[in-house]
């Protein structure tokens, strides 16, 4: 069966990913979900598994997934990019993509990290009232500014030989106030995708609907693996 390593953004861990694994794996699917993970140690992980990986990217860590893509595309089956950044070479993310929550992010000169104040409204506006105050307890500070090279991987030209030369995958996320779905659309213009899934979710659907995600990310891979064999999309 297929691999998934599932790759979480900025502020969150491997906990955001509790309730889509159970369906990847009762699909009979391996799925890893690295915590905190640096980028090389990202890069080591795909390097260990068997065969190459479905690489599922949320929010920021889509950008880390197209440069794990570019260095080692024999690596990576797929690329699913949760609303996540998905951008041409040489671009950086759309300035419309997250006011609502770069307007929410806090630095703290004394420890120099980042918070985000009120992510209950900007990262778990679709979630219950208890889910969304359990995840916002969970996140935590990052670095101020942008990802490090420790974080987010070197600085890479994408090519088509290599970036290009892996299938991709795109999930919107309808109702998400983080990263708008117009940035979301723009970016998966310019790079199209073999397929473009929408959920009626925030910015966070792997808790507001996490099975509806997952079903996602198998109809992506099982759609990958017909291509592969030629079969094509069915009518």
């Amino acid at each position: 069966m297929t691999t998934f390593v599932l790759v979480h953004a900025r502020w969150h861990g491997a906990w955001c990913w509790e309730r889509v694994v159970p369906s990847l794996r009762d699909a009979g699917h391996t799925v890893h979900t690295p915590d905190r993970a640096s980028f090389n140690e990202l890069l080591a992980l795909l390097k260990q598994c068997a065969e190459p990986v479905v690489l599922v990217g949320h929010s920021s860590s889509g950008m880390v997934i197209s440069k794990l893509a570019q260095l080692r595309p024999d690596l990576v089956h797929l690329l699913v990019y949760v609303s996540a950044f998905l951008l041409p070479n040489g671009t950086v993310p759309p300035e419309f993509a997250g006011q609502a929550l770069t307007s929410r992010i806090v630095e703290d000169a004394e420890t120099n990290t980042m918070t985000v104040r009120d992510p209950e409204s900007v990262l778990f506006n679709r979630c219950g009232a208890e889910d969304a105050s359990w995840a916002a307890e969970r996140l935590v500070p990052e670095p101020a500014g942008p990802p490090s090279a420790a974080e987010a991987g070197p600085d890479v030209a994408q090519s088509n030989g290599r970036f290009g030369s892996v299938a991709r995958a795109y999930v919107e996320c309808l109702h998400d106030r983080a990263l708008e779905l117009a940035a979301q659309r723009m970016m998966h213009a310019m790079l199209p995708c073999l397929a473009v899934y929408q959920l009626e979710a925030d910015h966070s659907p792997f808790l507001s609907t996490p099975q509806e995600l997952a079903n996602c990310l198998l109809a992506a891979v099982g759609l990958r693996d017909r291509l592969s064999k030629g079969i094509g999309i069915p009518g």
